[in-house]
């Protein structure tokens, strides 16, 4: 009996899915792709995965829940968020944006051929990287590493901040902290940051 309704509730998503055309199956692949990468990442994701040189996709946005059904629904709210982010890296100059995370421990970034540098720590429990610059700055990013992929966000009220140390360019990141504030204020447990491919 329970195959039976499990049997008729697939059937019943498959035709949903197939009447709603192009648009539903980008939002669903969206969700699912979100949800392998809350699930699969954490596991995949070790001090040796993040090792080498990441290229700048584009902008990343995840919520802290662990609930699954809340990480899908995050996700197809950040479709929204990333397109709201995206003019504002563009004006701080990420694009062409590469890090480097080294196996001596140490890190460094490019922003429009300016290099910012210096050590890094991984926490193999809370898949995150704390890294400090030479000047002293810490900054304490949440990664997941599926593939050749690399997901690195923090916490969104701390985006312009980190913002500003990797680009050195503090005029540039105020002028955008109405759109940053913004969208740190209306959602709760949000981290904000950058989607990055392998080199």
């Amino acid at each position: 009996m329970k195959g039976n309704i499990l049997v008729r509730c697939v059937c019943l998503a498959a035709v949903v899915l197939a009447t709603a055309g192009n648009a539903c199956a980008q939002d669903l692949k969206s969700v699912l792709s979100g949800v392998v990468k809350g699930v699969v990442g954490d596991k995949m994701t070790t001090e040796t995965t993040i090792l080498g040189t990441w290229a700048y996709v584009g902008p990343e946005c995840q919520f802290e829940s662990d609930n699954l059904l809340a990480k899908a629904g995050g996700e197809v709210a950040a479709k929204d968020i990333e397109a709201k982010i995206e003019p504002v890296y563009e004006k701080v100059g990420m694009n062409g944006c590469k890090c480097t995370f080294g196996d001596d421990g140490s890190y460094s970034y490019t922003v429009k051929g300016r290099t910012t540098s210096g050590t890094y720590t991984f926490d193999n429990d809370a898949k995150t990287i704390t890294m400090k610059s030479k000047l002293g700055i810490k900054t304490v990013a949440y990664v997941t590493v599926t593939g050749n992929s690399m997901s690195l966000v923090f916490n969104a009220d701390k985006l312009m901040s980190v913002l500003k140390t990797l680009t050195s360019a503090a005029s540039s990141v105020n002028s955008t902290a109405s759109t940053i504030n913004s969208i740190a204020s209306n959602y709760d447990g949000l981290r904000l940051g950058f989607e990055l491919n392998k080199e």
